[in-house]
């Protein structure tokens, strides 16, 4: 993953991120935009909140999430998993928000 590779964390935003609502210190991403080239569903908070409830793999990727947009696990945060996040047993398949998200990081 690019975010890993520069040691930075990954931020996936649910609107064009701009000046104003980027994240120091990570990349940062328009998560609809990426979904749109890979032919996928769009996500806003509404629609993300149901996937992270409903599908365990998701919360295995996901350090946190808001109104704005979602900060995935990387090597730079999963030390701290934060209050939200539990891992997931016997499930190795990826979802297409963990296939997006390398999608969107992996750039080089």
């Amino acid at each position: 993953m690019n975010a890993d590779r520069q040691n930075k964390g990954l931020y996936l935003h649910f609107e064009t991120p701009t000046q104003e609502t980027k994240k120091q210190g990570m990349l940062n991403i328009d998560l609809n935009k990426v979904m749109t080239n890979a032919g996928g569903e769009s996500f806003d908070y509404g629609t993300f909140t149901a996937a992270y409830e409903t599908d365990p793999r998701v919360k295995t990727m996901v350090k946190n999430f808001s109104q704005d947009g979602v900060e995935v696990k990387t090597k730079n945060n999963v030390e701290d998993p934060g209050p939200e996040v539990s891992a997931v047993d016997g499930d190795s398949g990826e979802s297409d928000v963990t296939q997006m998200a390398k999608a969107a990081t992996d750039v080089g």
